[in-house]
């Protein structure tokens, strides 16, 4: 039998299968997430955000990194990412691919720093985690001070460093050292706002000590501060020390724990700066509570790398005790919500500390290193 040479119908497509449940919905968007924050990090890097919050467009083929264009691709897929989660929008209409600020803008920007110090900071400290996890310090990762130091600028900028200016008009003081200063900027802020007063900044990390030079240069106030490399957990009385009437430390307190390396640092720095009225430490404490919907940002990154460091993270609770133990009265402890947790605690000696109380190289050893 021969085939019919008629016309035959066209089968019809079977309709195309829905995609799992899973792959669209809240879970789903933790994928896009982590690349939405990999990009908001990117962002600040490349001078995105500060460039979108002065307001109008912005092509995008006028992204630089260094003076240098980037790549079309790769910028397209950042602002992609940055499009998903409301950031920016993109205006397709123009060739050149012009970039706006989006409804969800405001709030990135005002929160940009929390995704600089959890990605370029500490990215590394998450992607280890699984060889991190074992009670060990064995796995190498790296993370980028620099961007610990500027991402704890742009953080502190909104709440802290106005805090510390309200606590220090209080204060009658001549000279101040910042412990772990970071890129400087607190001490610039202080010289200017105190034109009688010297100070000294001390870091551990020669990118952020480099960094501070430099802001400190550029500002021109290299006649009245300085910046030395140095180990908080040994300091030992020096000239450019002994002068200092107020201390300040920000974000590193809970470098000095656990508690016995703690109390021993507390009672050294007495020792160390034989002049010193006030001290003022602020750091993040640890919760006690349980992440639930109200968890704010910060909490879990900043809990979860130094779980990951190995580094404990007191309650404020634990503070105060080590405070009494070390010669430490709490004046005050004022409170903040950017970065949530933080608190500043504001401490005067109960009596000079003798040298002889703290043998500091035996702290040293047994310390976990500033850098962490």
């Amino acid at each position: 039998m021969c085939a019919s040479l008629s016309p035959q119908p066209v089968p019809t497509a079977a309709p195309a299968a829905a995609p799992p449940s899973a792959t669209i919905g809240p879970v789903a968007d933790l994928f896009s997430s982590y690349v939405a924050a990999s990009a908001i990090s990117a962002a600040v890097e490349l001078g995105l955000f500060d460039t979108l919050a002065d307001g109008g467009t912005h092509p995008a083929d006028d992204l630089r990194r260094g003076g240098e264009p980037l790549s079309p691709w790769v910028a397209r897929a950042l602002l992609n990412a940055l499009a998903w989660a409301g950031i920016v929008e993109l205006d397709t209409s123009d060739p050149a691919l012009l970039v706006r600020p989006g409804p969800r803008f405001a709030d990135a920007y005002e929160l940009r720093g929390y995704f600089y110090w959890l990605v370029r900071g500490n990215g590394e400290v998450f992607t280890y985690a699984a060889d991190l996890a074992p009670d060990r310090d064995e796995v190498s990762y790296h993370r980028d001070m620099r961007a610990v130091a500027l991402s704890s600028r742009i953080i502190g900028n909104r709440e802290v460093e106005p805090l510390f200016d309200r606590v220090l008009a209080g204060l009658e003081f001549t000279r101040v050292a910042d412990l772990g200063c970071g890129s400087g900027g607190r001490l610039v802020r202080i010289m200017k706002r105190n034109p009688g007063v010297t100070g000294v900044g001390i870091d551990l990390a020669p990118a952020s000590v480099e960094l501070a030079g430099q802001v400190i240069t550029a500002e021109g106030l290299a006649d009245r501060l300085s910046v030395r490399q140095g180990d908080v957990h040994r300091l030992t009385p020096a000239d450019d020390l002994s002068d200092v009437d107020v201390v300040t430390c920000v974000f590193m307190g809970h470098d000095f724990w656990p508690r016995e390396s703690c109390v021993r640092v507390l009672t050294n720095l007495r020792t160390a700066f034989p002049n010193l009225r006030t001290m003022l430490l602020c750091d993040v404490v640890r919760s006690e509570d349980t992440p639930g919907p109200d968890t704010p940002i910060f909490r879990l990154g900043f809990e979860g790398a130094h779980a990951l460091m190995h580094t404990y993270l007191p309650t404020e609770a634990e503070w105060g005790e080590a405070f009494a133990e070390a010669g430490w009265t709490p004046l005050a402890a004022h409170h903040t919500t950017s970065p949530p947790g933080g608190v500043l605690f504001e401490l005067v000696p109960v009596a000079p500390a003798r040298a002889a109380s703290v043998d500091v190289a035996r702290a040293a050893a047994e310390t976990v290193s500033a850098a962490r």
